[in-house]
């Protein structure tokens, strides 16, 4: 089943195109990165396919449903950049993931059991009362996608979910994403800027700039004329090698 179908969208805010001619098919299950240049349209196209930019034309079908039947049946998991909740507030990271419950018809007793499972899913069992401002940049990420889990999606969309995490981290943060879709069946698709790491781990590759110039395959993204053709210039590539990061342990076990 096709867990998105976007036909001929376009996107014009301040006075330009920000997005023209996207066509993309998902397939349940996969895992997406969106990759391009800074202002090639990455965030806007997730937040055109939540809802929360209007397109001026174009079909965007969420698992067959449109975006607001998607939103209402609480399919769409999402995680903005860390800047758009990195504040210090007094929760819990335990308070936290129980957001991700608030519309769920349970008890307050019901929705704490239920988060602690979450917590203990992402390897963060022992943290729960710590404040989430006061954890680390991977930590925050596997708070938040418990928060995500917890309200039960089908889908993920995460944006740039690897920002201020270091190399190993990453590697590690990348194979729970895995592991997510093999064992929850949810399909994600996230931002990113560093090629180097997610082609290691991702089905397929969208290389976005304003226009959408290649969706398939990472190892075929990875080739010159195809980087080139979607930066405008030259890419030096940063290939992270698997044999070196097995030598430090990062575990979301």
């Amino acid at each position: 089943m096709k867990a998105i179908e976007i036909f001929d969208l376009y996107v014009y805010l301040g006075g330009r195109y920000i997005l023209e001619d996207i066509n993309i098919q998902i397939e349940e299950g996969e895992i997406v990165a969106i990759v391009g240049p800074n202002g090639g349209g990455k965030t806007t196209l997730i937040r055109t396919i939540l809802g929360l930019i209007k397109p001026e034309k174009g079909i965007i079908k969420i698992f067959d449903k449109t975006i607001k039947e998607a939103i209402k049946e609480g399919i769409i998991g999402y995680l903005p950049q860390r800047a758009d909740y990195e504040i210090d507030f007094p929760f819990s990271a335990l308070d936290v993931v129980m957001l991700g419950l608030i519309n769920k018809k349970m008890s307050e007793k019901e929705k704490r059991k239920e988060a602690l499972k979450y917590i203990e899913y992402v390897g963060m069992s022992g943290f729960e009362y710590k404040p989430f401002s006061k954890l680390s940049g991977g930590q925050k990420q596997r708070i938040s996608i418990a928060r995500v889990l917890a309200s039960e999606p089908k889908i993920m969309f995460l944006d740039e979910p690897s920002t201020g995490i270091d190399v190993v981290a990453q590697e590690g943060f990348y194979d729970f994403l895995k592991r997510l879709r093999d064992e929850k069946g949810i399909t994600i698709v996230m931002v990113s800027h560093d090629i180097g790491v997610v082609g290691n781990f991702v089905d397929k590759v969208a290389g976005l700039n304003k226009k959408l110039h290649y969706f398939g395959p990472p190892q075929q993204f990875l080739q010159k004329d195809v980087l080139f053709n979607l930066y405008g210039s030259e890419v030096k590539l940063l290939i992270h090698s698997p044999e070196c990061i097995t030598c430090q342990n990062f575990s979301l076990k």
